[in-house]
């Protein structure tokens, strides 16, 4: 007997690490003071690590400058097997690999349905893919990761596997790469207000999130791009004005312009729901560090809302 091989792989991998963090981040921001030290050492990351030694846990963290992993493997990896098999479906018109429609059924299941129109998977595929280039670009040319950072090796595995996973769920209910429930042919006619709003709304996010990075970096070099310090200063200057952790409010906004694209992709609203979790934990304890850190800071920069919370 056939044994039909039928989870949503990728969709569990956003389940799974999704509620994690969730629970964790309750249990953080509200009773942290009665939690394991293993807990709030294995959670925190960068400059709100916890100070606590542990060598337990230390044994298994890597430098935050690993970051930089994800966006080689990305960039020179997945992207461009991802963009490949997206033009060559849509532009070209051609069916997919096989060995990708194999791909696709393992991590996403059997018996997909399509569900976005071609135009949106596209248009959601270049972007995505200049997020992934332009924070290569970022991470490699322009940040400055502070020597002693560290992050969780649990923390490194989820990055890795993150972008072939949304790369794969934002296919998944693709026409042509899914069972064709919607036109499998590329209308460039189809593009609407909401497709161009989305696209806009993208690219603001994607620029601003640049000049954070930037900011940031230029509080550790002179003048001459030198990098002559490896501590923590209070940036200003752009979205710094108004927030705490601009570059994180600005992900969150490209995943929502993502998501106006691909909402009718049920699988890409986990990816989403990882996003907001994720930034809005990131943001909150960010706030929070500068708050305790830095006594002069600017009563109106707030933590997730210009002017408001």
């Amino acid at each position: 007997m056939n044994l039909v091989f039928n989870v949503n792989l990728c969709k569990l991998f956003f389940v799974i690490i999704t509620s994690s963090l969730v629970i964790l981040g309750v249990l953080i921001n509200f009773f942290e003071p009665y939690l394991p030290a293993f807990i709030k050492k294995t959670f925190r990351y960068g400059k709100f690590a916890s100070d606590e030694k542990l060598l337990l846990v230390q044994s298994v963290e890597v430098p935050k400058s690993y970051f930089k992993h994800f966006y080689i493997a990305a960039t020179f990896v997945f992207c461009p097997i991802f963009l490949k098999e997206v033009f060559v479906v849509y532009v070209f018109n051609r069916e997919v690999d096989d060995w990708f429609e194999t791909l696709l059924n393992f991590s996403c299941g059997n018996g997909r349905l399509a569900t976005v129109p071609v135009h949106r998977v596209l248009i959601a595929s270049i972007l995505l893919s200049l997020q992934i280039f332009r924070r290569f670009y970022d991470t490699h040319f322009v940040s400055v990761f502070s020597e002693n950072a560290m992050i969780n090796l649990s923390h490194y595995i989820i990055g890795m596997v993150f972008y072939p996973a949304v790369m794969l769920i934002m296919l998944s209910e693709a026409p042509k790469f899914a069972q064709n429930g919607t036109n499998s042919v590329l209308h460039l006619s189809e593009i609407g207000i909401i497709d161009l709003f989305a696209i806009m709304f993208f690219l603001w996010a994607w620029y601003h999130q640049h000049v954070a990075t930037v900011i940031l970096a230029n509080l550790r070099k002179n003048k001459k791009g030198d990098v002559v310090d490896q501590g923590y200063k209070l940036p200003e200057g752009d979205w710094f004005n108004y927030l705490s952790s601009p570059h994180s409010t600005a992900e969150i906004i490209m995943y929502t312009a993502l998501t106006l694209l691909l909402a009718k992709n049920s699988s890409w609203l986990y990816v989403y729901a990882w996003i907001l979790s994720n930034q809005i934990e990131t943001i909150l304890l960010s706030h929070w560090w500068y708050l305790d850190r830095f006594k002069n800071f600017p009563p109106k920069r707030k933590a997730l809302i210009p002017f408001i919370y």
